[in-house]
């Protein structure tokens, strides 16, 4: 008996990567919520100044954007969000700036001679927050 414990002693077993089959149920019972309650998502996490959200393509032809935080703080999708809907021609917009208010964001866009010198096409703005499209060279 001593020597299949010496034996046993003596063995080094490697750790063996899960197959598929084996740990897709086993990860599923272990992360399966018990009470039958939905698991929460993660909070949406809100970017600062500075950060560029994505690019999307205006209408029109016109050229593609950069949807940026400018000030404050933003969730990133709300942003891309807000400016594919306002640059939808449905959304109704008012006077030679396009103001409109979309999901509570207060947009305007500039006209074609200051975006050329600025590069910003349009910017919204809630609360303290605002977010911008700028023409990308």
């Amino acid at each position: 008996m001593l020597l299949l414990f010496l034996s046993a002693c003596g063995e080094r077993s490697e750790p063996q990567a899960a197959t598929p089959a084996t740990s897709a149920p086993e990860a599923a019972r272990t992360n399966a919520p018990e009470t039958g309650t939905p698991t929460p998502r993660p909070s949406r996490q809100l970017a600062g100044p500075g950060t560029v959200c994505g690019e999307l393509q205006p209408p029109a032809g016109g050229p593609m954007a950069a949807v940026a935080v400018s000030a404050g703080r933003a969730d990133c999708r709300t942003a891309l969000k807000v400016f594919r809907t306002y640059y939808r021609p449905g959304t109704p917009k008012q006077g030679s700036a396009g103001v409109a208010t979309v999901g509570g964001w207060r947009c305007a866009s500039n006209s074609a001679a200051q975006a050329n010198i600025s590069g910003r096409l349009s910017s919204c703005q809630k609360d303290a927050a605002k977010i911008v499209a700028d023409v990308i060279p």
